[in-house]
């Protein structure tokens, strides 16, 4: 609940009170080019439900790093796993292949003493092989994804404006 309340606050604190009500606000006018100081520009100029842009260099220093606190980079990430997630979620990918649920239908079955057909252990053995052979090519493939979008995420742009 609290939680909730925190970002009621939050959200309050970024719409103006005089804003209008529904999933358009209007485009605000721009500030002028040369203010004296900071403190000559309007809160509400940049606030509201579309975003502001404003350029890191230039007399706006100050409120770029004020007002893009809360957003996120324009990083490419397009790898499927973390270090703390790779292996629930790859278990849970393999999983839902019926051939793995096979061989671990048949791992947990030789573990009943009336049902014993094998030893235990070596029931267990074609399933880890193969569980370990996939999760190994599995972060194969994420970390060069990761390289990849270092690399891409790296690379100057050239923005063009006119």
């Amino acid at each position: 609940m609290e939680r909730l309340r925190q970002l009621q606050l939050q959200c309050r604190r970024l719409l103006p009170s005089e804003a209008g009500r529904g999933w358009y606000t209007p485009p605000v006018a721009f500030p002028p080019k040369t203010p004296s100081g900071p403190s000559d520009i309007p809160a509400h100029k940049f606030s509201g439900k579309r975003r502001t842009v404003i350029a890191r260099h230039g007399p706006y220093h100050s409120e770029y790093h004020a007002i893009t606190k809360g957003y996120q980079g324009n990083g490419i990430r397009t790898t499927k796993y973390t270090l703390i997630n790779f292996i629930p979620m790859n278990l849970f990918e393999q999983f839902h292949r019926v051939a793995n649920l096979y061989f671990l239908f048949l791992v947990v079955l030789n573990w009943v003493p009336v049902v014993e057909a094998f030893q235990k252990e070596i029931t267990m053995i074609p399933l880890l092989v193969v569980l370990t052979v996939i999760a190994f090519k599995d972060a194969l493939e994420d970390y060069r994804r990761y390289r990849y979008d270092k690399k891409i995420n790296r690379l100057v742009a050239k923005v063009y404006s006119g």
